[in-house]
């Protein structure tokens, strides 16, 4: 992969722009290094209705945007609601 940067988990961690994208906005892209690439999708996911999909990519998005910053042990730590 000659002249590509490699996003690593640092970077991942340092994410702070997110945006839906795909079929039926089904997809989620971040920015690194100054590029926007792709970071997941639920197109997969073929239990879902289409407007699942699109709203579980949103919440996915949204919750990035909320955790940035933070690396995932950091995240793991924090005292959740038990339902």
């Amino acid at each position: 992969m000659t002249g590509t940067t490699l996003i690593g988990s640092r970077d991942i961690d340092k994410a702070t722009d997110f945006s839906l994208s795909g079929y039926n906005s089904a997809g989620v892209r971040a920015v690194f290094h100054g590029k926007e690439g792709g970071f997941c999708t639920t197109s997969y996911s073929f239990s879902m209705s289409q407007d699942a999909k699109s709203y579980s990519a949103a919440r996915i998005a949204l919750l990035l945007q909320m955790a940035s910053g933070l690396t995932n042990e950091q995240i793991s730590q924090m005292k959740l609601i038990k339902r």
